[in-house]
This record gives C-alpha cells, sequence and structure tokens, in this order.
C-alpha cells in the first residue's frame, strides 16, 4: 500500500507556509464564490506538454500535493469539492435539493448526467478546482527565495489545469496512459531547494482518513461486482482493479480503443449537429446519427471499471477526473468556435440530479447549481459560462482565435489519420504537410459510402441491485468474436465501441441513446485480404457483424439489458477537396437491417 500523502504535504506547508486551510480564501460575503483562475487568459495545456515546463510543472505537483492534504472539512479541500460530483451525500456551500430533501436521502449528486446541462455543468466545475489549484500554487510560488521568486509566481499566474487529451495519437512504442499518471513517485524541488522524491499527486488520492459514513459501498454497486468493496474498504482511488491500480491493463484497453475513439471524435467535431445534439446523450435536441460527446466521454471511466471512475458517485476523487474532463470541455469549446451559431436551448430534464427533477423546464439561464458566481449568492449558467475566456482560460488550438479553416486543419491533421502516427502540434499549419496530403488526395473519388454500426442503449437498464443503472460497454465485431472477452478489445475483429455509464437511483426504463460506429476501417482492411468487395459490401456486413456487452474483462449476457437494438445503417459521404474543410454527410441514411449476431 502507498503511503499517505499527509508526510510529504507536511513538508511543503512548512517550507511554503501555505495553510492547508479554507481560511486563505479571503471571500466576504455569504457563499463562496468561484471566479476561475487569475493572471488573464492563459492556456489549458496538455498533461505532456506541461510536464516539459520546467517550473510551472514543479509548481503544478507541489499544489498538488498541498490540495490533496487539506482538511477534508474545507470547503475549497479536494475532498469536498470532489464530493459535489456524488459521494459523500452532503450539500456544498449551502445549496439544497430540488423537493427540500437532502443529499443523504436523495443519494444523487449535483451532476447532470444525460441531459442537457452535462457539458456547460462541468465548466464551472473544473474552474472551482483550476481556482484552488492556482491558490495553492501562488501560496508555494511566494515561498521560493527571492533568486527564484519571480519565474515561481510567473508560473503560479500563468498556471490551469492540463488536459489528458486520450484521443491523440501515439506511436505503438509509447504508452497511451501517460507516464505521469502511472508513476508511483515523482521529484519536485521544494521553496527551500530541497529536491526530493514524492508520491506523485496524480497517481491517487489518499482519503484522510477514509470515513465510511461519507464513502462507502452504497454507493457504488454493480451488477458485475468487486465495486462495494472498493469504495467501503480502500484508502485511496483506483483505476482498473479491485486491490490497486492496473495501469498497464488500462494502458491495454485504452490502445485496444483508440482507433475507435478517435474516429468518434473526428465524426462529433466535423459533421454539424446542433449544440445540445453534440453535447450530451439525452434526448434535448434529438436523437441523431453523428453521435454525443457525453457517449465519448463515458469510455474512459468505464475503462477504469473496477474502480473509482466508474461509477460516477466516486469519479472525481481521482485525479485523471479532472485530465479527463478539462479535455471533454476542450472538445466542447472546438465545438463551439466550429459552430458559434448553435447553444443550449430550452428543454426538459430527462434524468433528476439532487437539484433537478426529471421534467423540470431547462435553458441557457437555469442555475449550474451549486456553483455560485459571486459570494452574494449569483449562480453560473450556460449563458454566462458559454465564453470560456471569462473563466481566464482557453486551449492551444483557440489561441490568437483562429479562422474556422485553421481550426478545422489542426483538427484534420489531429484525429483523421491513424492512431499511432504521431502529429506535433507546430506542424498543423506546415505549408509542407497540406501539400503532401492535398497531392494524396487528388487519386480519392470525391464520394464515398460510409456504413456504420447504429446501437439504441437504454441508459439504466443494467440493474445494480440497489435501484439503479449499472455501467456497460457494446462492443461491435466484423468477423468471428473470441470466447474470452479480455481478449475482445485487442482482436482485429473490434471495430468500435459504446459505453453507458449509468446512474445511481435512475429508475426510467425508457431513456436511451443513439451510438454509431465507422465500420470504414475494418470493411477496408477485409476488402484489401479479398473476403468482400465494396458492391458486395452490405451483405457481407449483414452476415459477419456481432455484437457484445462487457464491463472489464466480463461479458454480461444480453438478457441482463433488455431493450438494445443494432442495426447496420449506411450513407453517401462527400470528401473534401481541401485540408481545411471537412467530409460531408449527404443523403439520407439507408437502413440495411438489424444485427442479431
Amino acid at each position: 500500500m502507498r503511503p499517505t500523502y499527509i508526510a510529504a504535504a507536511a513538508l511543503l506547508s512548512v517550507l511554503s507556509n501555505a495553510s492547508p486551510l479554507v481560511s486563505r480564501q479571503g471571500y466576504q460575503g455569504p457563499y463562496f464564490p468561484i471566479t476561475g483562475a487569475v493572471g488573464g487568459v492563459q492556456p489549458r495545456l496538455e498533461l505532456r506538454t506541461l510536464e516539459q515546463s520546467g517550473e510551472m510543472w514543479n509548481l503544478y505537483l507541489l499544489a498538488l500535493s498541498d490540495f490533496q492534504a487539506m482538511n477534508q472539512d474545507g470547503i475549497a479541500s479536494w475532498y469536498q469539492i470532489a464530493g459535489i460530483h456524488g459521494m459523500p451525500w452532503t450539500s456544498w456551500d449551502g445549496v439544497s435539493g430540488s423537493a427540500g430533501d437532502d443529499k443523504s436521502s436523495s443519494q444523487k449528486g449535483y451532476c447532470p448526467h444525460d441531459q442537457l446541462l452535462f457539458g456547460p455543468w462541468h465548466r464551472p466545475y473544473l474552474a472551482l478546482f483550476e481556482q484552488q489549484l492556482q491558490r495553492s500554487a501562488m501560496n508555494i510560488a511566494a515561498a521560493f527565495p527571492d533568486a527564484e521568486k519571480a519565474k515561481y509566481q510567473d508560473a503560479a499566474l500563468k498556471l490551469r489545469t492540463p488536459f489528458w487529451d486520450w484521443a491523440k495519437a501515439i506511436p505503438k512504442s509509447e504508452p497511451v496512459l501517460p507516464d505521469a499518471l502511472t508513476a508511483l513517485t515523482v521529484e519536485v524541488t521544494f521553496p527551500n531547494g530541497t529536491e526530493a522524491e514524492i508520491d506523485n499527486p496524480l497517481y491517487d488520492y489518499n482519503f484522510h482518513p477514509l470515513d465510511n459514513t461519507q464513502i462507502n459501498g452504497t454507493g457504488c454497486p454493480a451488477s458485475v461486482g468487486g465495486i462495494p468493496d472498493i469504495c467501503q474498504n480502500s484508502q485511496m482511488t483506483i483505476r482498473n482493479g479491485k486491490t490497486e491500480s492496473d495501469h498497464p491493463g488500462l494502458d491495454k484497453k485504452i490502445r485496444n480503443e483508440l482507433k475507435s475513439q478517435r474516429s468518434k471524435l473526428y465524426t462529433i467535431l466535423s459533421q454539424w449537429q446542433t449544440f445540445d445534439a453534440f453535447s450530451n446523450s439525452g434526448n434535448c435536441g434529438g436523437q441523431g446519427r453523428v453521435g454525443t460527446l457525453e457517449e465519448l466521454h463515458n469510455a474512459i471511466h468505464n475503462n477504469n471499471w473496477p474502480g473509482h471512475m466508474s461509477p460516477a458517485s466516486v469519479s472525481a476523487f481521482d485525479p485523471m477526473f479532472w485530465l479527463h474532463h478539462a479535455n471533454v470541455d476542450r472538445q466542447m469549446a472546438l465545438y463551439q468556435a466550429l459552430y458559434p451559431e448553435t447553444y443550449v436551448e430550452e428543454c426538459t430534464a430527462d434524468t433528476p440530479t439532487y437539484t433537478i427533477t426529471t421534467g423540470d423546464k431547462l435553458d441557457e439561464n437555469t442555475p449550474l447549481k451549486p456553483f455560485h458566481k459571486t459570494a452574494g449568492g449569483e449562480f453560473w449558467t450556460s449563458a454566462n459560462s458559454r465564453n470560456i475566456s471569462n473563466m481566464g482560460y482557453t486551449y492551444p488550438e483557440l489561441l490568437d482565435n483562429p479562422s474556422n479553416a485553421t481550426l478545422i486543419a489542426s483538427i484534420k491533421a489531429q484525429y483523421s489519420g491513424p492512431s499511432d502516427v504521431l502529429v506535433e502540434s507546430d506542424n498543423w499549419s506546415s505549408k509542407t504537410t497540406i501539400a503532401s496530403k492535398s497531392k494524396r488526395r487528388e487519386s480519392k473519388p470525391t464520394k464515398k459510402h460510409q456504413y456504420l454500426a447504429e446501437a439504441k442503449l437504454p441508459l439504466f437498464a443494467l440493474n445494480d441491485g440497489s435501484g439503479g443503472g449499472s455501467p456497460y460497454n457494446l462492443l461491435v465485431f466484423l468477423g468471428n468474436v473470441s470466447s474470452d472477452p479480455a481478449e475482445w478489445t485487442g482482436s482485429e475483429e473490434f471495430a468500435g465501441m459504446a459505453s453507458v455509464l449509468g446512474g445511481r437511483n435512475m429508475h426510467k426504463s425508457d431513456q436511451f441513446m443513439i451510438s454509431t460506429i465507422d465500420l470504414s476501417e475494418n470493411l477496408g482492411e477485409k476488402i484489401a485480404a479479398g473476403e468482400t468487395t465494396m458492391e458486395n459490401a452490405t451483405a457481407y456486413l449483414q452476415a459477419n457483424l456481432h455484437w457484445r456487452l462487457q464491463l472489464g474483462d466480463s461479458e454480461i449476457p444480453r438478457a441482463k439489458v433488455p431493450g438494445i437494438e443494432v442495426s447496420l445503417i449506411g450513407t453517401d459521404v462527400e470528401v473534401a477537396d481541401a485540408d481545411d474543410a471537412f467530409d460531408q454527410r449527404v443523403g439520407d441514411f439507408m437502413e440495411h437491417g438489424r444485427i442479431i449476431n
């Protein structure tokens, strides 16, 4: 078992004179104001980029350690901020439930999943986390000696929480899971000049203490088993394991699914749909055939099962949560920049939260509870958080307000190519790169046919044994399926996956989401191998497509998740003739029948 952070953080506190208590906040008013980071509009950096930043990286690690060591009773502590998402079942900043009930009786978090506010709600949540991270960093920077203080204070002002781009193309010789997340220890330099190796604050969060009256198995049921014991007994957050994190196994999962995740991300960014249809898996904006940001995000949570990232009731305690959701926010910001004309529209809530009742009217002015914008009680809303510069941050692709053409070229360079060929960010607008791509495109047809597996997935149908829905994954294969579920995602036949996160105390049996999986690459491989032709593709796909249900390395019997429908559909696609334009789906979708294998 890893030691707790307290020893290292106590040393930091002595050296930096940084109190771990909320008294450092210094705000005036009845409520806790979330203002975001200070120091102007600065970019959130990809984790592996931040790791190369010298003083800022050192400060980030020290600040994370300090943040995690704060007294768990403090409103601005890691523990209390993480607990907003789900457990512990206590209110935050005096914001009570929608029906006057307490969080303990409702056993729901504030986070809105599978409904309109999913994307916007996480924006002030991340800003709160970032604000407190920076305040720890500023206190630590002030403790460095005069010769180094200025550069550390400058680094603190520029520090923003990083994002982990889990769809980034990574050579097969390198892990897709960054080393910064999996190293047990990290080297840091303390303000007094001491160089030391400390527990890596990105590896896990240590509860101090783990109080089973607040964090326990009741918030973590699962039909497949294992989760209740983790939440009941583990002193630290765990990834992809029951007693300790299995990072090699997690890296393998993410690598196997990288092709599918990149394809889905590229599709939802390149094909226009309303913001509401793009951002969440609810029914607002209509259930389209493009895909949703929320469903894409679910896979990272489910990949960590069993562990604290799945289910959602305890996911925010894991440091990975904040890197993951910063990336999801980045993807939402990229979409907003591409399609600024569409945003949150009025709709009713499909799912409840601690402060939202099913059927409530929601729009861009709905308070994103429990996040106060001012100490006087004004809430953040989707409207006032629409522009991320209002919270003091941006993303590398959005620096200097690029044109749509430049942004499209950047997204295509990053996500439309092979999953194991790294594209450096400084080459996004390279004339050489663009010219070479244009040459390759000269021989391409102007129109192609795209086949997709479309899955209709009930959100809460896998009973967790406690009145809620467990997470699950639907996997699609082109060809024979191995009898060993542990081999599924690594097989050549694996085409892609759709993920359902489930939900605590979610009882609706009639709520579904739609997910599509592009079959182009797998079909192309079969054609290249001489197993079929494009002319016979429909019949070949109908005969050879299969699907299975899985969580972790265990198969889930189909009978346990009633209501699933998987179909084969197709559409024509106009191929863009330039690097600063997206391919576009055209015409109606063709229905090619149900997949029952």
